[in-house]
């Protein structure tokens, strides 16, 4: 693994040649069952105020990992970071950092070797650069649980988290909790379901806990994808249904909602679960299966993940499944298909993907003004529409990730998008997307708390 230098610095950011951010995020209202309007209308953009924010970042917990996973996990990578770092360091150890004896740079600096969580890489990075803008501290999950479930939730100051303006919660709040990974259970989610609508009722949560609740049921969403694919791109999709709750269908991939980190996926290669099995991981509300077709070009040409700030596409990634079809990993990054005609012909001919399938001729290819970030574009302004004719809010114009296959059918090939990702934690990362989302995301931060950066 290569070894990142990060350069510590301590000078003051220049405020010169920085625009000012407007206010323009539409205010939310609740769409579901167990959602207030107070919840997401707090994520209105405030006044603007040049004063440092406080900026509070809780690691996962379902991403922290031992030392030997870390340097193979694809959240992970390798830095250098300065002692005066070290406060946000500290919160994550053993879990999401390790520190390796000290370096001596060329001009006599000391630094630490870590091993680092990305999206806590990401954090020190933007507080080098943006330290008069915002004030980051890391929080342990476990402390700031413990508090949320005993403590008095209705004054966060008295909590981890007293003092912060905004609390970026890289935490997946609708994932499977049977599992107890991260302290909560069956007998208490729902408890802490309250206790989060409050907490977020009174301290800022980005992104929102009700988007990121709305976004576990995934049948909605893909049901609006098939109407963007049908009205908007005018491009075929795989198919998606519930399972009928008997058999298991054979060659087809079955997603369970509510869950992520692909703890409950099987794809046809996959040894088949049995029906209890999948009757028994959806004994808690609103847990379903659902079918899809599958699509082989996944395997053969892997997905682009298009990463959007504000709308803007600010990465773009390719990332192919194992070969053992078990976890995708990032292969290269500003890549673009040649033409889809050409894929269409390399399928027919039955020749599995290579590289020269990819160009990266810069006078041929502007990765913004593809093909394919025309057709991701188009899918995004309507996702974002329906959301707010439902909701009178879409997280999804702040940030999302979008997950682009190619789709196959007649000998003609096309895009599909076959996931939507807003979890920051998993949705943020991929190699060198770290620099490439830094600036993007302080801006919008800076218009969610009404500074003028």
């Amino acid at each position: 693994m290569t070894l990142r230098k990060s350069i510590c610095t301590s000078r003051p950011v220049s405020h010169t040649a920085r625009k000012t951010i407007s206010a323009s995020h539409a205010s939310d209202e609740d769409g579901s069952d167990h959602d207030s309007d107070e919840s997401l209308s707090s994520n209105e953009p405030a006044a603007i105020d040049n004063n440092c924010k406080n900026l509070y970042f809780i690691p996962d917990p379902n991403l922290r990992s031992d030392e030997v996973n870390m340097r193979r996990n694809v959240f992970y990578t390798e830095a250098l970071v300065c002692f005066t770092e070290m406060h946000l360091i500290h919160p994550a150890r053993g879990h999401f950092a390790v520190l390796d004896p000290d370096v001596r740079l060329d001009d006599g600096e000391h630094m630490k070797r870590v091993l680092i969580d990305k999206w806590l890489l990401l954090v020190i990075e933007m507080h080098r650069k943006y330290s008069h803008y915002f004030d980051f501290k890391v929080i342990r999950w476990e402390n700031f649980l413990s508090w949320l479930m005993k403590g008095d939730v209705e004054h966060p100051e008295t909590g981890p988290c007293q003092g912060a303006d905004i609390v970026l919660g890289a935490i997946d709040y609708t994932t499977e909790y049977v599992t107890n990974v991260n302290g909560i259970t069956r007998q208490n989610y729902q408890q802490f379901d309250e206790k989060m609508d409050t907490f977020s009722r009174l301290i800022k949560v980005w992104p929102p806990i009700p988007f990121s609740r709305r976004g576990a049921f995934k049948l909605r969403r893909l049901q609006i994808l098939d109407e963007i694919a049908t009205t908007i791109t005018h491009t075929p999709r795989p198919a998606s249904s519930l399972w009928d709750g008997e058999g298991i269908p054979s060659g087809k991939v079955l997603k369970r909602t509510h869950s992520a980190y692909g703890k409950h996926v099987y794809l046809p290669s996959s040894p088949p679960p049995s029906v209890d099995e999948l009757r028994g991981a959806c004994d808690l509300p609103g847990r379903q299966w659902i079918v899809q077709d599958w699509v082989p070009t996944l395997r053969q040409l892997g997905e682009y993940k298009v990463y959007f700030i504000e709308k803007e596409v600010v990465w773009i990634s390719v990332a192919r499944l194992g070969k053992d079809g078990g976890e995708w990993h990032t292969v290269d990054s500003h890549h673009q298909i040649r033409s889809l005609e050409h894929v269409a012909a390399m399928l027919q001919a039955g020749i599995i993907v290579d590289d020269y399938l990819f160009s990266m001729d810069p006078p041929q290819y502007s990765p913004m003004t593809s093909d394919l970030v025309l057709f991701a574009r188009d899918t995004l302004e309507g996702l974002i529409a329906r959301d707010r004719d439902h909701d009178g809010y879409s997280l999804l114009s702040e940030w999302c990730r979008m997950d682009i296959g190619i789709f196959e059918q007649g000998g003609m090939c096309s895009y599909f998008v076959n996931e939507v990702e807003t979890n920051i934690a998993l949705g943020l990362f991929g190699e060198g997307c770290g620099a490439a989302v830094m600036d993007p995301l302080a801006r919008l931060w800076s218009s969610l708390l009404g500074l003028s950066l």
